[in-house]
């Protein structure tokens, strides 16, 4: 048998998930959790993203982390909610301000004899040109356009 390239297991891996990147989404489920490890609240949130085929795609993210919670309510218009420091799960629903930050996870040890699957993540939430509600895969689409019509910048 011919073929192109040997991959890596981590490369099989990663052409299985969302290319990393800065897409647009949609919060469709939140719930508020309480961590087993430290007792502290977050909150576990379900996002609906379309990759850059405009492919509809699930992402799972835990708001424990107090960047990535500020980063949400900074791109959603969610500060004075922010500084309330008591938002209820309720509040993040629907909500698609900016863009998120996707990146990949490889799998790994879990450190008691098991692996955490590989998995996309969320790196962070962030502004976008204009700061807009999304909800339209064909945004994504027109970047991928926008790419490969421009200049390569150096």
């Amino acid at each position: 048998m011919r073929f192109e390239k040997a991959l890596t297991e981590e490369e099989i891996q990663k052409a299985m998930f969302i290319e990393d990147g800065s897409y647009n989404y949609k919060i469709i489920r939140s719930t508020e959790k309480i961590s087993k490890k430290t007792g502290n609240d977050y909150i576990a949130l379900e996002l609906v993203l379309w990759d850059k085929a405009g492919k509809e795609r699930l992402v799972f993210c835990n708001l424990w982390s107090m960047k990535l919670l500020k980063h949400f309510c900074d791109v959603n218009n969610m500060e004075a909610d922010y500084k309330s420091c008591d938002i209820p799960d309720y509040k993040f629903v629907n909500r698609s301000g900016g863009k998120v930050l996707i990146g990949f996870e490889p799998e790994k040890d879990d450190g008691n004899g098991g692996i955490y699957k590989a998995k996309n993540v969320v790196i962070d939430f962030i502004k976008d040109e204009n700061n807009k509600v999304h909800s339209k895969k064909e945004e994504n689409i027109s970047d991928l356009e926008k790419e490969l019509d421009g200049d390569i910048p150096f």
